[in-house]
């Protein structure tokens, strides 16, 4: 066995003599420079959603971003009442016109009047092809040939600051289902061929510097045994998680309730020349979109994980919100034009796994869209 490299000297980053909280928002500028982020407690997510476009949106923007918004909620609470043959259209619709808000609240677009879907769902060109097994999604760039912006490449846009590039860019449902943290060993369970689990839980994320030499960079820790569960060694860890070409495997003596670590740290670290934390958004810029977050109403409020997925899918792997919308477009495709089908994929083999989806992801999605509205991490207020 090869001896693996020491980690980097440094220091735990402190601000305000506190360290700092793994965030995608772990500081926010004030009026001068950048100080500790806060985060938002909050019993409805929609008032912080409104309140975030009312001090971001251009004031010719702000009154479709608040109609868009206020027809979002209306959408979700519907799809909330109860009603289930329904139930993923009026998600979908909640989704496309809360996209719709923030890519105005963002300043991405000034106009979203006649924007697409910039999506469209299909069947494998295969005898007998089955619904959801067999079905893939087109994602199509924004804006098109005749310059009409496509509400899935914009919203990938304002969240990673890069659009749909191949036209189309297909991602297979299949390929898409597992990509869900809450019920994803609902899909093992129903995928074929003995699927292990594909979510690694992450342990903590440490922001490290080094003041003489004035670099910081970012440390993961995962349990080394939940690698053993499903069978990963180290490498392949790094391999599927889409992170080998930024981090690398330390040498690591932490344990926690007699569990060992295994860290990962990122192998170039980030030059900053006043104070470290002026430079934490590029560092975190540089990784955010590499990791999955579940919303919590206790400490820590966000669990992280990593996706780990076949390097052959690699192209197929969208950041957690988009697989989440595009998972929600094809099924309220289905209810929308083929409600029967809709029924036999609640019968087979995915059918736990759709019915998880459409219990626990509308939540998670509005308080994750929050958060992106608000810069800040958005989480339900555990108040009686």
């Amino acid at each position: 066995m090869s001896i693996l490299p020491q980690p980097r000297p440094g220091e735990i980053l402190r601000v305000k003599d506190r360290p700092l909280e793994c965030s995608f928002w772990p500081v926010e500028r004030t009026t001068r420079r950048y100080g500790l982020g806060t985060r938002v407690f909050a019993t409805d997510p929609w008032t912080v959603i409104r309140r975030s476009a009312e001090k971001r949106c251009l004031a010719a923007t702000r009154d479709a971003a608040y109609a868009l918004i206020e027809q979002a909620e209306d959408f979700y609470r519907a799809a909330e009442s109860g009603v289930k043959a329904a139930k993923p259209l009026l998600l979908y619709y909640c989704f496309m016109n809360l996209a719709k808000a923030f890519i105005l609240t963002c300043r991405q677009q000034a106009d979203v009047n006649n924007a697409q879907h910039g999506v469209s769902e299909k069947l494998n060109a295969v005898p007998n092809p089955a619904e959801l097994t067999d079905a893939y999604i087109d994602a199509f760039p924004s804006p098109n040939a005749r310059g009409q912006l496509q509400n899935f490449s914009e919203l990938l846009q304002a969240l990673t600051g890069t659009g749909v590039t191949a036209n189309p860019h297909r991602h297979d449902l299949p390929k898409l289902m597992p990509q869900v943290v809450p019920g994803h060993r609902l899909w093992v369970q129903g995928a074929a061929g003995g699927m292990k689990e594909r979510f690694v839980s992450i342990e903590r994320v440490e922001f490290r510097h080094d003041a003489t030499a004035k670099t910081l960079w970012i440390r993961l820790y995962l349990f080394a045994d939940d690698l053993k569960r499903i069978d990963m060694t180290h490498a392949d860890a790094l391999a599927t998680t889409r992170i080998g070409t930024a981090f690398q495997d330390v040498a690591c003596t932490d344990v926690v309730n007699d569990r060992p670590l295994v860290c990962f740290e990122q192998t170039v670290p980030t030059a900053y020349t006043g104070r470290p934390s002026d430079e934490i958004p590029q560092a975190v810029a540089s990784v955010r979109h590499m990791l999955w977050r579940t919303v919590l109403i206790t400490p820590p409020y966000r669990k992280y994980y990593l996706y780990a997925s076949p390097v052959a899918d690699h192209s197929q792997v969208l950041p957690q919100i988009m697989s989440i919308y595009g998972i929600t477009f094809y099924l309220g495709s289905i209810v929308r034009y083929r409600p029967h089908h809709f029924d036999r994929i609640l019968k087979g083999e995915f059918g736990p796994f759709i019915e998880a989806f459409l219990n626990d992801q509308p939540t998670q999605f509005i308080y994750l869209m929050a958060s992106e509205f608000a810069e800040k991490e958005v989480t339900k207020a555990a108040i009686v």
